[in-house]
């Protein structure tokens, strides 16, 4: 598995299921590789990971078969093409409101013609200078790698119809916790469900790629129910849980409570 490996396209023939590593520890990304899911979603909007850190989670999680994307801190140029450029199959944009915040997000993550990215052949992207055929390598980076932006405030769900019709964003992303907060609302509620149902749907209604952040396995089904194929759960919330139900297991007092599936 390389940055250059096609994979993204199953996302139109079955649902992906890919998992947050907010902890910067290469190790923890090849484990969490290891179990199995079709991605790993490596976060450095709320996870502090320095860069070369990161560099070393998306060759842990490549090594061992398995695409990484990055959540980048902000839609930057500096993070979108330091992702790319050390490798990562992709980058995942919090916060993209308007069709304008898409279009520049596209641009970034694209080599010329296409979009403004920076052309070098020495980064580990480019096999550290032994592409053999420049030309080919800029179209098939373009081609191969993810963008995923991020619909978790009430103006980007007001933006919808506009942000869907911006070419080269390959998956639109609830974010169910943002999104709440936007509309003042507590998260998973009956009102917020039906929010995400409806973006989702329409996402999918457009011939687009909708993802969902699940934090159980009934949510993920839901969400498939929906439609959306690019789902992403935490490795936290399984440690929480796990590490608690021993203690209670052991000690033989207390509740097991589960951390917030959101």
């Amino acid at each position: 598995m390389d940055n250059l490996t096609e994979w993204k396209q199953a996302l139109f023939e079955r649902p992906l299921y890919g998992c947050f590593v907010t902890f910067p520890l290469p190790d923890m990304a090849e484990m969490v590789a290891m179990m199995g899911f079709d991605f790993l979603l490596l976060d450095n909007e709320h996870g502090v990971i320095e860069q070369s850190t990161l560099c070393d989670m998306v060759r842990a999680s490549q090594c061992r078969g398995v695409p990484a994307v990055v959540r980048c801190t902000m839609a930057e140029y500096d993070h979108i093409q330091k992702a790319l450029d050390f490798g990562a199959n992709g980058v995942q944009i919090p916060l993209v409101n308007s069709a304008e915040d898409a279009r520049r997000i596209v641009a970034m993550a694209n080599f010329p013609p296409e979009g403004c990215r920076g052309t070098a052949y020495l980064p580990r992207a480019a096999r550290y200078g032994m592409v053999e055929d420049k030309r080919a390598y800029l179209k098939l980076a373009n081609h191969t790698k993810l963008v995923c932006c991020q619909v978790e405030t009430r103006q980007a769900v007001e933006n919808l119809d506009e942000l869907l019709k911006v070419n080269g964003v390959d998956v639109w992303f609830i974010g169910p916790g943002d999104l709440a907060a936007s509309y003042g609302e507590p998260t998973g509620s009956p009102r917020m469900l039906e929010i995400a149902e409806r973006t989702i749907r329409k996402i999918v209604a457009a011939g687009r790629i909708a993802g969902y952040y699940v934090g159980t396995p009934e949510a993920a089904r839901q969400a498939v129910e929906w439609g959306a194929r690019y789902l992403v759960t935490a490795v936290n919330q399984f440690m929480v849980t796990g590490g608690r139900n021993f203690l209670q297991q052991v000690r033989g007092s207390g509740n097991v409570d589960e951390i917030s599936a959101y």
